[in-house]
C-alpha cells in the first residue's frame, strides 16, 4: 500500500507540473492571473497608494463634482471624495465578498455533489430533485427578498450569495464523482474498511480539485457581478463603506455631468470579470482531465 500511495502522489504531481506548464504558455490565462494579482495587491496597498480617506467629505462646495486631474485622477463625486480612493478601498470589500461567498458556495456544494454522487440510488435522486428545484429559482429574485426582509451588512451579503450559488458545483462535481466511485483506489479503500465519510472526504473530492478550483475562479466573476447588481438597487453594502456597485449607483444621477463616478467603477468591475474569466478558462484548459485520457 505504501509503494501504491507514492506513485499516486508522483502521478497526481506529474498531471499538476504539465497542467502547470500548459498554463504558463496560455498567454490569456497569464494575463487573467495578471489582472487578478495586480487587483489584489492594489486592495491590500490602497492605504499607500492614496492619501485620501474614502468615507470622509470633502469641501463639498469646492470640490463637489470635481473632473478628473492630477490630484484627482477619477475625479471627485457630490460630497467631494476621492473616486479613485473609493476605488481602491471598494476593491477590498467586493474582491472580499466574492472570495467569501465562492468559498462558502464550494464548499458545501463540494459536499453535497461528493454525497450525492457517492451514494447513488435513492439518496442521489433526493439530493438532485432538490437542487434542481433550488436552481428553478431566480437567484437575483432570491436575493432581493433576503436582503430586504433583513437588514443589510456585509456578512449577510456574504452568506446569502454563497448559500444561493452552491448548487451548480454540486452537480459539477457529483458528475466527476459518479466517474470516480468505481475506480480501483475507491473499491480498494471499501475493502480496507474505509467509511463512507473517510473516502468522501479523503479519496474522491481531494480527486476533484481540478474541477472545483477551475469552477471557483470562473464563479467569482459572476459572485462580483451580483454584488453590484444589489449595491447598484440599493439593496448592497450599506453606505458610506464604499463598493464598486455602490459607486455606480451614486453616479447615476449626473451621469452626464459627472461621467466619471459611475464610468471608472464600471470599468474596474468590467476588468475584473474579464480577468476573472480569463484566468478561470486558462486553468479549464490547463488542467482539463480529458487531457490525461
Amino acid at each position: 500500500m505504501r509503494g501504491i500511495g507514492q506513485n499516486g502522489e508522483s502521478k497526481g504531481r506529474g498531471l499538476w507540473s504539465a497542467g502547470w506548464a500548459r498554463f504558463r504558455d496560455n498567454r490569456l490565462a497569464m494575463t487573467g492571473a495578471v489582472i487578478v494579482l495586480l487587483l489584489y495587491f492594489v486592495a491590500i496597498l490602497a492605504p499607500i497608494l492614496t492619501p485620501y480617506d474614502p468615507i470622509e467629505h470633502g469641501d463639498i462646495p469646492r470640490m463637489r463634482y470635481m473632473q478628473p486631474n492630477p490630484q484627482h485622477l477619477f475625479g471627485t463625486d457630490k460630497f467631494g471624495r476621492d473616486v479613485f480612493t473609493r476605488v481602491l478601498y471598494g476593491s477590498r470589500i467586493s474582491l472580499t465578498i466574492s472570495f467569501l461567498a465562492v468559498l462558502i458556495s464550494v464548499v458545501f456544494g463540494s459536499v453535497v455533489g461528493a454525497v450525492a454522487g457517492y451514494s447513488g440510488g435513492f439518496i442521489d435522486a433526493v439530493i438532485m430533485r432538490i437542487v434542481d428545484a433550488l436552481m428553478a429559482i431566480p437567484r437575483l429574485f432570491l436575493l432581493l427578498t433576503c436582503v430586504a426582509l433583513f437588514s443589510g451588512s456585509i456578512w449577510l451579503i456574504v452568506v446569502l450569495l454563497g448559500v444561493t450559488g452552491w448548487m451548480a458545483t454540486a452537480r459539477l462535481v457529483r458528475g466527476q464523482i459518479l466517474s470516480l466511485r468505481g475506480q480501483d483506489f475507491v473499491r480498494a479503500a471499501e475493502a480496507l474498511g474505509a467509511g463512507r465519510k473517510r473516502i468522501v472526504l479523503k479519496h474522491l473530492i481531494p480527486n476533484t480539485l481540478t474541477v472545483i478550483v477551475v469552477a471557483a475562479t470562473l464563479r467569482i466573476g459572476g459572485i462580483i457581478l451580483a454584488e453590484a447588481a444589489l449595491s447598484f438597487l440599493g439593496l448592497g453594502v450599506p453606505p458610506p463603506t464604499p463598493s464598486w456597485g455602490q459607486m455606480v449607483f451614486e453616479g447615476r444621477e449626473a451621469l452626464l455631468g459627472a461621467w466619471w463616478v459611475s464610468t471608472f467603477p464600471g470599468i474596474i468591475i468590467a476588468v475584473t470579470v474579464i480577468g476573472y474569466n480569463l484566468l478561470g478558462d486558462g486553468l479549464r484548459d490547463a488542467f482539463d482531465p480529458r487531457q490525461y485520457v
